[in-house]
């Protein structure tokens, strides 16, 4: 069956023999790019990014000749290490070589949400001239899609800090709205990274994790939710995800394995094609997930496990998961 068959049968959920099945070229190293070109510690402006131009050395040479990972595929898209929506949110971000991240800092005062014009806001320009210029640059050679766009929950909580928490208590209609502008500016950003991506094999790239599919796709996760209960999570994103699931012809929601709390009402969000879960190192063990794993495919959803999985492990997966809308997605943390 040729590949693209199976990534768009993975969508669908229609039967198939075999799960997907591959491993990333790319690890968890997200800052690599930026160390081969000298990034030093300290707050990062916008200027002080290098030209989309700069990171094409680094790009085709983890290309290498084919973007074949397995039965994924490796995608060029955005730096991934940038806190993307939180920066267009108005958050600083730091660079800290030492620990591989950049990450997003509180503004000194929050800006007015509904004041943002994407058109000229200078992270999103930034990320559009990521998307236009590896679209030039790689043409039919590999795919291009969407960056690592961290969902509602994450950028509230990176702009607000620990008033994140206090505030769903203290003030529940205020972070209700700003919840929604989070949203508008998500789904905004990504709609402007379709007006300048190409099509490829017909479709368009799930960029993050490597998944074709047969029409505009929306990869987004809500790790700050995970700290908050199952109803709050309702209360206050489960719409900001539903929007986000019905703007986009296909949508992923990523989870990690600790926080399967919020999975239930996750699995009523209408339109929701899929959901990635990551397998983190510490936590629960994948025997103890099972149930849960089956309940995802049980209600309808497609599922793109990930993680630093061991022979073992993923013949347990092959053995209690039906290969129908399954995706196993190695990533090695060495």
């Amino acid at each position: 069956m040729d590949l693209i068959e199976r990534h768009r049968r993975f969508w669908k959920r229609e039967p198939t023999d075999q799960p997907l099945v591959g491993t990333s070229r790319e690890g968890v190293f997200f800052l690599q790019p930026f160390v081969e070109l000298d990034l030093r510690d300290g707050p990062l402006a916008v200027q002080d990014i290098p030209s989309a131009e700069a990171f094409l050395p680094y790009y085709d040479k983890v290309l290498g000749g084919s973007p074949r990972d397995g039965d994924l595929f490796w995608v060029a898209k955005p730096p991934r290490a940038i806190p993307w929506m939180e920066a267009i949110a108005g958050c600083g971000v730091n660079a800290t070589i030492s620990s591989s991240i950049l990450t997003a800092a509180p503004p000194a005062e929050l800006p007015d949400l509904e004041d943002i014009d994407l058109a000229a806001n200078p992270w999103l320009r930034l990320m559009n001239a990521f998307t236009e210029t590896f679209s030039r640059h790689f043409s039919d050679l590999a795919p291009v899609g969407q960056t690592l766009m961290r969902g509602p929950s994450d950028m509230l909580a990176a702009m607000l800090g620990q008033q994140f928490y206090t505030g769903l208590v203290e003030n529940p209609e205020r972070m209700k709205t700003l919840a929604r502008q989070c949203t508008e500016l998500w789904i905004g950003a990504l709609e402007a990274q379709y007006k300048r991506l190409q099509r490829y094999r017909d479709g368009y790239m799930a960029g993050i994790i490597g998944l074709w599919a047969p029409g505009t796709v929306a990869v987004y996760q809500e790790d700050a939710a995970g700290l908050i209960s199952a109803s709050m999570y309702r209360q206050f994103f489960f719409d900001c995800d539903a929007a986000i699931a019905s703007a986009f012809d296909y949508s992923l929601l990523h989870l990690h394995s600790a926080s399967l709390h919020i999975l239930n009402p996750v699995l009523e969000i209408p339109g929701l094609s899929a959901v990635n879960v990551v397998v983190d190192q510490v936590g629960p063990g994948l025997e103890v997930l099972i149930p849960k794993l089956q309940q995802i495919q049980q209600a309808g959803k497609a599922l793109h496990l990930q993680g630093d999985l061991s022979e073992k492990v993923i013949k347990l997966i092959q053995e209690t998961l039906s290969p129908d809308g399954l995706c196993i997605s190695i990533v090695r943390e060495d």
